[in-house]
């Protein structure tokens, strides 16, 4: 059972409390809490995560941390109260008159101690602790993945403890509406300290950057908004690990496409990547176009064809008198799979469904398509290349070689998480790392166990979301954030990097896959390896880390020996599999919830009503300790007025909710961090917003704002502001110096100037987007300065007629993405734009370029890999010479109806073209295409 990792952010969350401004500066409070903080490192000796003394006496273990977290959770929601009621008077000396709170805050902690007596084997370990502890801020609880996770440890028994009982426990449709009595407010004069602070590490440079913008365009004849999506497949062979898969990829096609039988069967061991094949052709081009629908379906062994077909339903009205292809990922037995073929409709046109299990025997009368496992040879081959040890294979010992290819068994999947485990350790620690995990011939469980503590925490936390759910990279780190899995240092202004870093390591274990990149090669959508998601589920609900409330029936006890503490709701009608509405209730306490998590994807004329009963009996219970609502994708959300009692809120995520405004008391969550209403009806925000000066990321849905003096100078991310000449950009804007990613669309005659002086002084700039228009909306001039300031920025979207283009040396160093729209450019830009020495993606779009000819020039554009030209309407010619465009891969082009050719050193390089889109293009010019492209790109005709 895993302890240690929710001691490590139990610990945080007391080093947080003891940073807070209202506690800092007082001595008297700070002496009281270092005395809770002496029992949390105490409880620390409780949680050896071997588990020596069982599974009971870990669950006692757990308990007391829980219990311990809801007190100091309490403690600082009182603190937060305090000091909306009374503001400055919190700093005065006649407040906290006798610290009632933080007394009862130690007294309970002592009498959940008390509750454990101490085992013989304590007495030699207890003559060895120090007496001299370390502040808690400066307490490392292993969090560092560059530093030894152990530290100190320390054993102690325990008798079984009484079952929590601080609070009582309602079914969710009994909840009272009316509070208990509050608790009295914390008092006590206190006199002023400084707050020691952690020292900061420098930090390593991470191999890349990420950016949390979600691409839009809105160009002349073009909106266009990318919806939500339950599943997005990456088909790069170098990001799913297809690895000697191509054959098996052919031969699949062909039957899909040729051979007339409706089932088509991919059967093999777990790990044998079955999934990972029905991916590579489902995102394959000619099953694409082959047929008319499309749809990707993930079960468990354990469900029945009922409950398949009742996230089927939908599908099978769809799908009446079209050619379909119906992947079902993980089928049990092969009545289930009969019963979908009668229940399906068969058209007699061709539709296939296709469907992986691990049932081989039971398959062999459908000719399955069966995943052999992989020879010695290959399987050596396949761990060397992903490792990266190649070069280095002779120094690798016959019996570890091995042990290695014991452990693997032959298994792709295998294969790469050992490889992603080995490859960042030496050749000479490879035995011990091997080792370390406890079950030489479990691969799941030697990477697991070779994790750290909050990377356990993190990896076991991405079990909440569906399995093959792909996860927005942004959604999830940010969450992390709000949960407090992410070790946060004082003085670190950007904890965004730190978390990054993290999630960089499990991509480099390869527990976390990429399963579709941006423009710019950086991750945007991630999911956590389907083996992984099978084997940390029980994990995470054996500590209750979350409760999955899935309404189906015959469900246990909900709230465990623990108590709901992050509630996540599955329900959905496309792509996870919807469950049967029953009568059951979870028993929550809504004092201890922490999260709530849906994916409750109704069509969009139905309300989602649970989620404002759920939150209303959170706020009204005596605590509202929730630090998490995310409910992206939720139709037709409606928030209760009280909003502001969750006084405890880091992140409130409510992107594509249609939901169409926020209560003033937004204003009273003093902890928010990320507010994200993109793509919402939500078109103003109440002024209360300024009010947070914690907030961090906030993501509108193109929103007039006003801007005060007192705005939120920690913010990072603004998306989607609009700004008027009625809006001072000096007093509100002006005061922003941190954005890391900025997003504004303007209508600005005389102020224009100001706005680039206050943009070109955001160095920490890695993501800008400006579109200016007029009064009626419509594109405007953008009277671009140099932004050669801004030294970190990435990507750069403008929107606007412009003058002329600037000049090389008046470009962001760094950009990598750049889009034009609008720009009515008549100098040909490529002269200007190939000699940027970082561009990747160059899109020029709606009018960006009003002439007639562009030429790329000799070795231009020396890492460009894609181009999109859209509604060039006056392009007639478009020359490329040698040398040039040496690394492009991608071309697109869009309603150009005067361009009469594509240069045949794109069409027919020796580094081939990979894809080639056209939209919208004269029928000519098709053909022309068609008869000179390399037979090595793919062709796409909209």
């Amino acid at each position: 059972m895993e302890v240690r990792p929710v001691v490590a952010v139990v610990t945080q969350k007391l080093a947080d409390t003891l940073s807070e401004d209202s506690i800092a500066d007082n001595k008297v409070m700070i002496h009281q809490l270092k005395g809770v903080q002496r029992s949390l490192l105490k409880l620390k000796s409780f949680s050896d995560q071997r588990d020596v003394y069982g599974s009971q006496k870990s669950k006692d273990h757990l308990r007391v941390l829980y219990q311990v977290e809801d007190e100091i959770e309490k403690f600082t929601f009182q603190v937060a109260g305090q000091r909306k009621k009374f503001g400055f008077l919190m700093k005065q000396t006649f407040f906290f008159n006798n610290l009632n709170s933080c007394r009862r805050l130690k007294r309970k902690i002592k009498k959940i101690q008390s509750t454990i007596s101490s085992s013989p084997e304590d007495a030699s370990i207890s003559s060895l602790r120090t007496l001299s502890l370390r502040s808690l801020s400066n307490y490392d609880e292993g969090d560092n993945d560059d530093e030894d996770d152990d530290g100190e440890d320390f054993s102690h028994g325990a008798n079984e403890l009484p079952q929590k009982s601080s609070s009582a426990v309602w079914p969710l449709s009994e909840i009272p509406t009316t509070p208990r009595s509050p608790k009295r407010a914390l008092a006590r004069s206190f006199s002023t300290i400084p707050h020691h602070q952690e020292h900061m590490q420098q930090r390593k440079k991470l191999t890349f950057s990420y950016s949390y913008k979600e691409d839009e365009m809105s160009i002349v004849g073009f909106n266009i908004q990318y919806p939500k999506q339950l599943s997005t497949f990456c088909y790069q062979e170098e990001e799913l690990g297809v690895y000697g898969l191509s054959d098996d990829i052919k031969s699949l096609v062909r039957r899909l496409t040729h051979q007339t039988d409706m089932l088509v069967p991919i059967v093999g061991e777990e790990g044998s990547g079955k999934t990972t094949l029905a991916r590579a052709v489902y995102k394959n081009r000619k099953v694409k176009d082959h047929f008319e629908f499309h749809d990707w379906i993930s079960v468990t062994e354990e469900y029945t064809a009922e409950r398949i077909l009742s996230g089927l339903k939908k599908i099978t009205e769809t799908v009446k008198g079209r050619r379909y292809l119906i992947v079902v990922d993980g089928v049990g037995s092969y009545g289930v799979l009969q019963d979908l073929k009668d229940k399906l409709p068969d058209e007699k046109n061709g539709s296939k469904v296709i469907f992986t299990s691990r049932r081989i025997s039971e398959m062999k009368k459908l000719n399955p398509h069966v995943m052999n496992g992989l020879n010695e040879d290959e399987s050596w081959k396949m761990f060397l290349n992903k490792a990266g040890k190649e070069k280095e294979a002779d120094q690798i010992k016959v019996e570890l070689k091995r042990k290695i290819l014991s452990i693997c068994n032959g298994l792709p999947q295998n294969i790469i998480l050992m490889a992603g485990l080995l490859s960042n350790n030496r050749i000479k620690r490879w035995s011990a790392v091997i080792d370390d995990g406890q079950c030489p011939d479990d691969v799941l469980s030697i990477c697991y166990n070779n994790l750290r503590r909050r990377s356990k925490l993190r990896l076991l936390y991405l079990a909440l979301f569906p399995k093959d759910y792909d996860i927005p990279v942004r959604r999830l780190l940010r969450l992390w954030l709000a949960e407090g899995f992410v070790k946060r240092k004082l003085e670190d202004r950007f904890p965004e990097g730190e978390v990054q870093k993290c999630f960089e390591k499990l991509v480099g274990r390869n527990m976390i896959q990429i399963t579709k990149l941006r423009s710019d090669n950086s991750p945007r959508r991630c999911r956590l390896v389907s083996l992984f998601h099978d084997y940390l589920l029980p994990k995470a609900q054996e500590i209750s880390l979350f409760y999955i409330q899935r309404n189906s029936e015959n469900f246990e006890d909900a709230a465990g020996p623990f108590g709901v503490r992050r509630m996540v709701q599955h329900t959905s009608n496309t792509g996870v599999v919807a469950h049967q509405q029953t009568r059951d209730q979870v028993r929550v306490d809504p004092s201890i919830l922490r999260s709530y998590v849906s994916f409750n994807f109704q069509p969009k004329d139905m309300p989602e009503k649970q989620v404002g009963m759920v939150l209303g009996r959170v706020i009204r219970s005596n605590f509202a300790l929730l630090r998490v609502l995310d409910l992206e994708g939720v139709c037709q959300t409606t928030l209760p007025d009280k909003l502001g009692h969750l006084r405890h809120l880091r992140y409130l995520g409510l992107r594509w909710t249609f939901l169409e405004n926020l209560p003033e008391s937004v204003g009273d969550l003093s902890y928010l961090e990320t507010l994200d209403v993109k793509h919402t009806r939500v078109d103003s925000l109440p002024d209360s917003i300024w009010r947070l000066k914690r907030l961090r990321h906030l993501n509108l849905n193109n929103i007039r704002l006003s801007m005060p003096p007192k705005s939120s100078s920690s913010l990072v991310t603004l998306w989607g502001l609009v700004l008027d000449e009625k809006i001072s950009i000096n007093k509100g804007l002006g005061k922003l110096r941190n954005l890391r990613e900025l997003g504004i669309k303007f209508s600005l005659d005389k102020t224009q100037n100001v706005l680039f002086d206050w943009i070109v002084q955001l160095v920490n700039l890695q993501s800008l987007r400006l579109t200016s228009v007029n009064g009626v909306g419509q594109p405007s001039n953008l009277a671009l300065k140099p932004l050669t300031s801004l030294k970190n920025l990435s990507h750069l979207n403008l929107y606007g007629q412009l003058e002329k283009l600037p000049a090389v040396d008046e470009f962001p160093p760094t950009v990598k993405v750049l889009t034009l729209s609008i720009s009515r450019l008549d100098k040909d830009p490529m002269e200007t734009l190939e000699q940027l020495p970082c561009l990747i993606v160059l899109r020029l779009l709606g009018e960006s370029f009003m002439g007639t000819r562009m030429v790329c020039r000799r070795s231009g554009f020396k890492k460009l890999e894609v181009l999109k030209l859209w509604v060039l309407k006056d392009l007639e010619e478009w020359d490329v010479e040698e040398e040039a465009m040496e690394r492009l891969k991608e071309v697109e082009i869009r309603s150009c109806q005067k361009l009469s050719n594509i240069s045949c050193r794109i069409l027919q390089k020796q580094r081939c073209l990979e894809e080639l889109v056209l939209t919208d293009m004269p029928d000519e010019f098709v053909a022309g295409i068609k008869k000179r492209k390399s037979k090595y790109t793919s062709l796409t005709i909209k």
